[in-house]
């Protein structure tokens, strides 16, 4: 009995090492990233084709994300994160900006929350103002691929899938 309680105990204790090995750090995301997919701003419009590039920094607690994506019709949208990760919530600071063309840019900026478990993370963005909140999921399906799905108010607002091109830190976007 006490060989089977032993061995017992170090099967838990290899499983256990093994999943916080598999865990994904923010430091993972360290990168510049492509993606495609499908985004929109309002639940009732059409969703509409879109490629995006973010540039990520990242350390263990700590991540910034400056993403830029560009919707056929010319509608760019810029928007930066910070998150901090303490346990397994995450807390930060996002701003988006919208530029259409012909039209004045439109910036709002809101708070995140969540949670990270294993490859994956559940964002609240809360907007300042009347903007819903949106909900955000994101995962990492490979080290060189990762999904993002935005849902707002019960609609699909974005669905990305990106793909790793450099894992070097990238460099400040307004250095460029």
């Amino acid at each position: 009995m006490t060989i089977l309680r032993a061995f017992l105990a170090s099967a838990f204790c290899v499983a256990l090492a093994a999943s916080a090995a598999a865990e994904t750090k923010l430091s993972d995301f360290t990168g510049e990233w492509s993606g495609r997919g499908q985004d929109r701003d309002l639940p009732l419009v059409s969703l509409e084709a879109v490629t995006c590039q973010n540039g990520i920094r990242a350390n263990p607690k700590r991540l910034h994300s400056e993403m830029t994506c560009e919707r056929q019709s010319g509608v760019r949208n810029a928007v930066q994160m910070t998150v901090t990760l303490e346990g397994d919530q995450l807390n930060g600071k996002i701003t988006r900006k919208i530029t259409r063309p012909g039209d004045q840019d439109d910036v709002i900026n809101g708070t995140v929350s969540g949670t990270k478990t294993g490859d994956t993370a559940t964002l609240l963005v809360r907007w300042d103002g009347a903007t819903p909140n949106t909900t955000i999921a994101l995962k990492l399906t490979t080290p060189t691929s990762y999904s993002m799905q935005a849902t707002a108010l019960g609609a699909t607002m974005m669905d990305l899938t990106f793909r790793r091109t450099s894992s070097e830190r990238p460099l400040p976007r307004n250095s460029r």
